[in-house]
This record gives C-alpha cells, structure tokens and sequence, in this order.
C-alpha cells in the first residue's frame, strides 16, 4: 500500500512545483497540500476504508480547485491551468471512480459524480455514468428520473428523456414522478411541433399516458399535479378539460374541493360548480366561485382544516382581484362562517378575537356570545377566558366567577398564564384583596408561583404599609418563594428613608427559609449590614452561613467571601 501511495504522490509533484512557479501558494502551504493528500491517500487505500474517507479527499481537492480559481482572479493568472487545474480533475475523476466501485450501491454518490463531471466540463462520461447507474439502481424511479433530466435539461434531448422515462415506467408501473415527467414531456414536444399533425401526434401520446398513470396510480393528489401541468400548456386544453373532469368524478374526495377552490381563485373554472354560486354576492366571478366552492365542501365534509384552508386562502388573495374592504369583508364571512358551524380551530378562534378587536364592530353582547360559543366547543382555550376577563373588567364578582370557573377547566400552567393576565390589567384595590385572599385559602397550588407578583401590584397600587402587611401574611403561611423576600427588601430599599430594622427583618426571613441552598441571600445579607453600620454583625451572620448551609455549599461560600473581601 505505501508503495502505491508514494507513486501517486510522485504523480503530484509536478502539479506542486508549477503551484510553486507561479506563486499561487507559498512553500509552507504545499507542504501542507502535499502532507494532507498523502494522508488521504493513505486513508482510501488501506483495507478498512470508510465512506467518509472519499467524501473528505473529493471536499478537499474540490476546495482547491475553488481557491486556485479565486487566486488566480486576484493575480490575474492563466498560464500552467491543464499542468495544475486539469491535473487535479483528473485524479478527482479517478477519486469518484473508486467512490462509486466500493459504494456502488449508494445511488446518492453517482449524482455527486455527475455533478462533479458537469462543473469541470467532462460532460462526455456523464452518459456512461448514468448508464452504469441504472444498471445498478435501475430498481430506484429517481434513477430513472435523474437519466431522463440530464438528457432533457443539459443535453436539450427530449427523445432521449422520454425514452429513459418510458423504460422507468415499464419497471415502475406505480411510479408518479416518472409519469408526471413523461408527461410534461410530450405535452412540451406537442409544444415544439412545427406542424399541426406533429402536435396533434403528440398530444395524444399526452393523453395516453395521463390515462394510463390514473389507471395504475388512485391518488387524486396525482391528479391534481396532472392538472397543474397541463394547465401551462394552452395546447393542452382538451386534455386539461378531461383531468378537470376526473377531478370533478372524484368530488366525494375532500380534497377534491380545496383544489378547486383554489383554482377558481387563480381563474381556472369548473363549470359543475356554478349552481352553488351566489350571484347576489358583489364580489369579482372568481372570488363568488371560491366562496361557493368552500362553503358547500364545508356542508359535505364538516371540518376544521378545511374551514381553515377557506379562511386562509381568503387572507391569500392576490392584489388586484378585489378590494382592501372587499378582502376584509370576505375573511370575515369565511370566519364566521367557520364559528357559527363550530368549525374553527384553536389557532383561527384566536385569529378571529384579534379580527374583531381590530374591528370593534360589534357589541360587547355579540362578543360575549362569541366567546361563550368558542369556550362551549373548547373551554381550554386560554385567550377566549382573558378575553371574558377584559369583557368583564367593570365587574369585579364576574370576574372572580369567571377565574373560578377558569381553575377548574384550565391546565395548571395556563391557569398561572390567566391570573398573571388579570394582575396586569386589574386596577381595582378591592379587586387585588380579593385575589389576596384567594392565594391565602390557597384555592389552587399553580397560583403559589404569583406571590411575588402579587405583592409588587399592592405596593404599586396601596403602598408600602400594605406591602408590609401582605409579606407578613405570606411568610407565616409557606411555601414562600426567594423572590416574594427579593422584592420585599428591593421595596423597603427603594424608600426614601429606609428603615433597616425593617429590612433586616426581611433577611432574617429570607434566610430561615432560604439560607440552606442559597449563598447568594448569605452574600447579601452581609454586604446590607457592611454597608448600613451593622458590620459588627457580619461576623455572626458568617457562622450562621456556615451552620446552616449545605455542606458541598460551605467551600463555595467561604471562596465567595474571600473574593468579596478582595473585590
């Protein structure tokens, strides 16, 4: 192996030396170049080779070429490019061609080949690769698929495409990709006949294998892609009316009708669908159809995803085909639509509450209906119970019936979300005293998280005597939270005249609850008494420290203390 190594390595000196002469790389950098290809030709000669060794060698080399390129363009170089550039494509070919012999069966490696042979113009093997493809993955429709692009994309060879799909086809009777592509083919051969018997030739060779892909493949997705297809041919209008007559012979289908819908909007019409319109609507031909064609699917196939789909188009509707109010006043019917068959999803009840706060159209009875209807048909929906609790703002016992009603259907986590809602939108100290006492008869474990916030918005709206008064409550009834302390003491500091009997209060109450798993309240406590003439205290509140933290705490503590004193 190291002999076979070291004679291509020789092979590579050349290509080296003339890096050197024209200065595009310096000699520490060709030392380099030339160290790591011998370690990947070490790499993909020895017995146990792996796919990553090739992948890494072909990255490496085709960096290379980049670079060179670019340095050349920086120095304005073209001498030397078959003795460097043409050098390494060479030895990338022979790279891809063990690649592909050890890891034939990875169809994935020929693409990177026919990809590579394309970029450095060996345009002339990409045939025999492709061949070579097929007979190994032959049992693949991509393979088929990919035979028949090149041949029609980069050779301009429609003949030799539609023969690669035909024989896919033979093997791959089920196959819609391979039909799909064969019949865009014939439909754009049909296309490019220059007489009109050509065309007409063609255009039933399109018919047929529409035909014959409907007979082996049932899915009205197939269908729908056929339709597309044919629909960017204006030659194709017969055949585009026959797949629009299948569409409509699979109308039992669900999603027969959103295709439609959306193809009245872009202008393509099903004439089946005109008893369903409403011509009274004043509304363009195309958008009365879309309204027909959603609605009455939604008659025949009550569905959330559907009515979504109808409200989604509605808001897609391309600029130009109606009016800003007109769009407005379709979104609209098609959400209301959707609520008044109970329809609408979570995500499009949401959508429809910020509509119509938008709007404020309506009155507060029609709105509290609404929502009354949307919470029958889910009653987990976290926005529609903050919606009846801003409905309902002026009422303080509404309010607290409705949180009440809300604790029992509502999961812990939104049942936190609705009570951090209302305490940022309640204004009334009635209001806060009665949440006050909800949280002291401890109604419900998920609202012991919302003490701190609770007793931030009494000092904000009752001042610190109230603040002083609810702290005290909350710390003789635990669990308390760090935070319910943090903001007590940030209140008593804020004052003008702070009391420090008060704040060392709050310390000590921090501590006891908090002191075996908190260094930080320690660490605080002690720079509040240096700070504030009680150094004299700090001594003791250290050993305390100590006695009553965690012992793996204790180290981290005293290190603390130390950078503090030194800090």
């Amino acid at each position: 192996m190291a002999e076979q190594v070291n004679q291509r390595i020789e092979g590579m000196i050349n290509e080296l030396e003339q890096m050197r002469r024209t200065n595009l790389y310096e000699d520490e950098e060709i030392k380099e170049i030339s160290r790591k290809r011998k370690e990947f030709e070490y790499r993909i000669q020895r017995k146990i080779k792996e796919k990553d060794d090739f992948v890494q060698y072909i990255a490496f080399e085709l960096a290379l070429l980049e670079d060179i390129s670019l340095r050349r363009k920086q120095a304005k170089l073209t001498e030397k490019k078959k003795d460097i550039e043409f050098s390494i494509t060479k030895r990338l070919n022979k790279v891809f061609k063990q690649f592909i012999f050890r890891y034939q069966n990875d169809v994935a490696i020929y693409f990177e080949y026919i990809k590579f042979c394309r970029s450095v113009g060996f345009d002339h093997a990409i045939s025999a690769i492709i061949g070579q493809m097929l007979q190994i993955h032959g049992d693949k429709p991509k393979a088929w698929q990919m035979a028949s692009k090149w041949e029609s994309k980069e050779q301009n060879n429609l003949q030799n495409a539609r023969n690669f799909l035909l024989k896919g086809i033979h093997r791959h009777p089920e196959s819609e990709i391979l039909y799909l592509d064969l019949f865009d083919i014939e439909l754009m051969i049909a296309f490019k006949a220059e007489t009109e018997e050509e065309k007409e030739k063609y255009l039933k060779r399109a018919n047929i294998v529409w035909k014959n892909g409907t007979n082996n493949i049932s899915d009205v997705g197939f269908l729908f892609k056929l339709c597309d297809l044919a629909l960017k041919y204006e030659i194709a209008t017969e055949i585009t009316n026959s797949i629009k007559k299948e569409i409509w012979a699979r109308k039992t289908e669900k999603d027969v009708w959103s295709y439609i819908a959306m193809k009245e909007l872009e202008g393509y019409h099903w004439s089946e669908i005109e008893e369903y319109v409403d011509a009274e609507l004043k509304y363009p031909d195309e958008i009365k159809n879309y309204i027909a064609v959603c609605e009455e699917a939604l008659q025949r196939f009550p569905d959330e995803k559907l009515c979504t789909k109808y409200i989604h188009g509605a808001l897609g509707l391309r600029e130009g085909l109606c009016t800003d109010l007109q769009k407005i006043s379709i979104v609209k019917r098609a959400w209301y639509y959707g609520h008044e068959n109970g329809l609408l999803s979570k995500e499009m009840y949401t959508f429809g509450i910020q509509m119509l706060k938008l709007e404020d159209e309506i009155s507060k009875d029609e709105y509290s209906e609404i929502l009354d209807e949307a919470m029958a048909k889910n009653s987990q929906y976290r926005l529609v119970w903050q919606e009846k609790l801003l409905l309902n703002k002026s009422d303080e016992n509404k309010m607290l019936s409705i949180l009440k009603d809300a604790a029992k259907q509502l999961k812990p986590e939104d049942l936190v979300e609705i009570w951090n809602f209302l305490l940022d939108n309640v204004d009334s100290n009635m209001m806060l005293k009665n949440c006050f006492n909800k949280f002291q008869a401890c109604d419900h474990i998920a609202l012991l998280s919302l003490k701190p916030k609770l007793l931030q918005k009494i000092y904000e709206q009752n001042g610190l005597k109230a603040a002083r008064q609810m702290y005290d409550d909350f710390i003789r009834t635990p669990p308390t939270q760090a935070d319910v302390h943090k903001i007590m003491i940030e209140i008593e500091m804020s004052q003008d005249k702070p009391t420090v009997k008060c704040i060392r209060k709050c310390f000590e109450a921090f501590v006891q609850h908090h002191g075996k798993n908190n260094i930080e309240v320690w660490m605080d406590y002690i720079k509040f008494e240096q700070e504030n003439g009680g150094a004299q205290a700090v001594p003791a509140i250290h050993r305390r420290a100590i006695a009553m933290l965690e012992k793996k705490l204790v180290g981290v503590f005293i290190k603390a203390q130390a950078l503090a004193r030194i800090n």
